[in-house]
C-alpha cells in the first residue's frame, strides 16, 4: 500500500485508512468512470493503474461505469452547465472504452456495473429523501459551485444532484474506499455523508495528482485534445511523452510509473540543479509507459522510430488515417480542427501560412486544396505530425 499512500493527493480520514488496513479484511474499492468520450487517456489510465495495484494488494475493484450521470454531467471544476449527451452517443462510448478497462484491470477480482441500474429507478420518493441527505449551504460550499453563484452564472438543479448520485453510488455498491482525480475530492466527500445518511459505515476518500495535457497546462482532456490515449500506436505513444514539457514530465514518472518518489525526485535535482539533460529521462520515462502498455520490443522500435523522424527525418512506419466525404475543395484548417488534429482553425492557419504543412514532403501554404491532391498522400503538420486523409 506504500505506493498508494505516498502518491496520493489526499486520504481522508488516514486514520480510519490505517484502521481498515490493520483489519486484513477483503476492501470494496470504488471507481466511477463517466463514458463521455470513446478513448482512455493516460489521464483516466493512471487513475486505473491506481485501483489494479489496489487488487493487486487483494482488494476488490468495484468499477462503475457512469451511464447514468454522463447524461447529467460532473460539474466539478466547470465555470458552466456542462452539455448533456445523448443515451445513445453514452452507449457508443461504454461500447468504447469497457474492452479497454477490462485490459488493464485483473479480471479476478472485479465487478463492473452501471450505475444507471440503480439511479434510473430510483422513484420521486426516493429522490426527494436522497436530496434530504444534504443542504444547498452544503452545496455552495464548492469552489466551482461558489464562484458561479457569486458571479451570477447559473447553475442548474440537476448540476446538484451530480455529487448526490455519485454519493449514492457508494451506498448502491457498500464502498470501503472510493478513489479518484483530485478533483473528485468534494464528491468523494460528499459520499461519505451520503452512506451514513444511509446508515452505511463511510468510506475512505482518496484522491490521486491530476495529469496534465500534453500542453502542459490544462488537464488531459479528449475535448481539449491535449491527450495520449492508451490505444495510440506506441510509437504515438512515445512521441507524443517526448513532446511534453520538461516540467510535468515528473507527474507522469509518479503516476505511471513504478519508479521510487525518493529516485524521481533525485532526478529531478538533477536536471534543476546539476545539468542532467531532461531529454534521458524523458526516453526513460516513454520506455516505461510504452512497455507496460505494450511491450519492451515496441518500446525499443518506438524509440528508434522517433530517432529516425526526428533526426533523420524519416517517414514513420505507421501514420493515423482520417476519412472525410468526398467534396471537391478542402477548406484546411476546418477540416484539422474537425479531425482533432490541431486545436483550433487559426492554429492550423498559422501553421499553414508559416510552411510547417507539407504533402509527400513539399511545402504547401495555401488554406484551401482539391481533395484529389491530398487524399492517400503522406501529410505532415508541424514537426512530427504526420497523417494521411482519405476518402470516405
Amino acid at each position: 500500500m506504500k505506493y498508494l499512500i505516498d502518491r496520493a493527493s489526499a486520504i481522508t480520514p488516514k486514520d480510519s485508512l490505517d484502521d481498515l488496513l490493520k483489519s486484513k479484511k477483503s476492501l470494496r474499492i470504488k471507481l466511477g468512470v463517466d463514458p463521455t468520450a470513446p478513448d482512455v487517456t493516460l489521464g483516466w489510465y493512471a487513475i486505473l493503474r491506481a485501483l489494479r495495484k489496489f487488487q493487486d494488494y487483494g482488494h476488490t475493484a468495484v468499477l462503475i461505469l457512469g451511464e447514468f450521470t454522463a447524461q447529467v454531467g460532473d460539474p466539478s471544476g466547470k465555470s458552466e452547465t456542462r452539455t448533456q449527451l445523448e443515451e445513445n452517443q453514452i452507449d457508443d462510448n461504454s461500447k468504447g472504452v469497457l474492452p479497454i478497462i477490462k485490459d488493464i484491470l485483473n479480471e479476478e477480482n472485479l465487478e463492473i456495473v452501471s450505475n444507471k441500474d440503480w439511479l434510473s429507478k430510483l422513484s420521486t420518493s426516493e429522490l426527494v429523501h436522497l436530496s434530504s441527505s444534504t443542504t444547498l449551504a452544503q452545496m455552495l460550499e464548492r469552489d466551482d459551485f461558489a464562484n458561479r453563484y457569486k458571479e451570477g452564472n447559473p447553475i442548474s438543479l440537476m448540476e446538484f444532484f451530480y455529487p448526490l448520485f455519485q454519493g449514492y453510488d457508494s451506498v448502491a455498491v457498500k464502498a470501503d474506499i472510493e478513489i479518484g482525480g483530485h478533483d473528485q475530492l468534494w464528491n468523494l466527500m460528499l459520499g461519505r455523508e451520503v452512506q451514513k445518511f444511509y446508515n452505511l459505515e463511510p468510506q475512505i476518500a482518496m484522491t490521486f495528482p491530476l495529469l496534465v495535457g500534453t500542453d502542459g497546462n490544462k488537464k488531459m482532456s479528449q475535448s481539449l485534445n491535449n491527450y495520449i490515449s492508451v490505444t495510440d500506436t506506441p510509437s504515438n505513444i512515445y512521441g507524443k511523452i517526448m513532446s511534453i514539457p520538461d516540467d510535468i514530465m515528473w507527474e507522469y514518472f509518479t503516476m505511471l510509473t513504478d519508479i521510487e518518489l525518493d529516485e524521481i525526485n533525485k532526478m529531478k535535482h538533477s536536471v534543476l540543479n546539476e545539468n542532467q539533460n531532461p531529454f534521458e529521462y524523458k526516453k526513460l520515462l516513454g520506455e516505461l509507459v510504452v512497455t507496460e502498455l505494450y511491450s519492451k520490443n515496441d518500446a525499443l522500435e518506438a524509440e528508434d522510430q522517433f530517432k529516425n523522424v526526428t533526426i533523420n527525418k524519416d517517414v514513420p512506419d505507421e501514420i493515423p488515417e482520417y476519412y472525410v466525404d468526398d467534396i471537391e475543395i478542402l477548406h484546411l484548417p476546418k477540416i484539422f480542427t474537425d479531425l482533432n488534429i490541431t486545436k483550433s482553425n487559426s492554429e492550423a492557419r498559422r501553421l499553414i501560412t508559416a510552411g510547417s504543412f507539407t504533402i509527400d514532403g513539399q511545402k504547401h501554404n495555401q488554406l484551401d486544396i482539391e481533395l484529389s491532391l491530398i487524399s492517400g498522400k503522406t501529410l505532415k503538420l508541424g514537426k512530427r505530425n504526420y497523417f494521411s486523409i482519405n476518402i470516405k
